[in-house]
């Protein structure tokens, strides 16, 4: 009966060692995953528009849209902000490559809507749809109508679930009142705006959003917290570690009087931990990985996982190599 007790505390503490541990682990994929996904995740919080954004107004109430589209610089993209009834209503234009939001059906705009006549529109999960032509969605807006061709959005609350895409043209260019670019570079984007004969007066002006991931990320709080919180993690994981290894005092003291080696007694350690670990490790991954499907703002690196598996592996293989190391001496 002793023996069956102390077996089965032997195992509920190998749970818990299993639980601390792949929570450490855990906290460390999903940082890296986050920090590898962090200017998507600011872009987010921040109406999908890039840190380094410009917020412009000018004294040209009226563009040539084609004169534009041309000066656009390469990997850049415009936004128009509109104001509607209530959602975020945009117009887009973008050249080269551009990131879209997470389509949850249908397609992004692609480069030809922009030369071509048509009116389109990418619409938030959230935003209603009043009316329909000939079986086909549509936005109207300003009394023209523009027709549905993608469903943006993400499974957490974002403020692209209210938000209304349309291409920008001639037919809206004019009923803008406030723009934003966003370039390869920032000089780039200074040079698009500073062309007078397009836009005239250009007011350079700050949007400034207030939301907690705005609040938490600025000047590199987050990685700061991120890695206090891992810190703290590592510090319990550690102890619990250790008192592991202080309950297998006795068994490694036997085996030592009996004469086996030291190298004997060690590997015998790391034999019974190496299984609580890859356990720990498969529920950490499995979890980031879930997570981050879920959120659909989390990109995924099979390399850097693996990379990361191991790293973990190999420092806590060695953390109990060198403790029991340091029990026998």
């Amino acid at each position: 009966m002793n023996i069956i007790r102390l077996t089965a505390r032997i195992r509920a503490f190998d749970i818990f060692l299993v639980v601390v541990m792949s929570l450490f682990c855990f906290s460390c994929l999903f940082t890296m995953f986050y920090h590898q996904n962090v200017n998507h995740i600011q872009k987010l919080s921040n109406n999908f528009y890039d840190e380094d954004s410009l917020f412009f107004r000018t004294s040209q109430a009226n563009f040539d849209f084609t004169s534009l589209y041309d000066s656009l610089p390469h990997n850049s993209v415009l936004f128009s902000k509109f104001f509607g009834r209530g959602e975020d209503i945009r117009g887009v234009v973008y050249k080269g490559s551009y990131a879209s939001p997470n389509i949850t059906s249908g397609r992004f705009f692609e480069e030809t809507d922009f030369t071509s006549n048509a009116h389109l529109a990418v619409i938030g999960k959230d935003v209603p749809i009043r009316k329909t032509v000939h079986n086909k969605k549509m936005i109207e807006f300003n009394n023209l109508n523009y027709e549905v061709i993608g469903t943006i959005g993400y499974n957490l609350p974002t403020r692209m679930d209210r938000t209304i895409l349309l291409n920008l043209n001639a037919d809206n260019i004019t009923s803008s009142v406030e723009y934003i670019v966003s370039s390869s570079s920032v000089q780039d984007s200074l040079n698009f705006i500073g062309n007078e004969n397009m836009f005239g007066q250009v007011t350079l002006f700050e949007r400034e959003n207030v939301n907690i991931l705005h609040l938490v990320d600025r000047g590199n709080r987050q990685l700061i917290t991120s890695i206090i919180f891992i810190f703290i993690l590592l510090v319990n994981s550690l102890s619990v570690l250790l008192f592991w290894i202080e309950k297998k005092n006795n068994e490694m003291r036997i085996k030592w009087n009996n004469g086996y080696s030291k190298r004997k007694i060690i590997m015998d350690n790391w034999k019974d931990f190496a299984p609580l670990l890859s356990t720990a490790l498969v529920l950490a991954i499995c979890s980031s990985w879930f997570i981050g499907g879920y959120l659909q703002s989390i990109h995924v690196s099979v390399l850097h996982t693996l990379l990361g598996m191991i790293i973990l592996f190999c420092s806590f293989s060695l953390s109990v190599i060198f403790i029991s190391y340091r029990k026998l001496a």
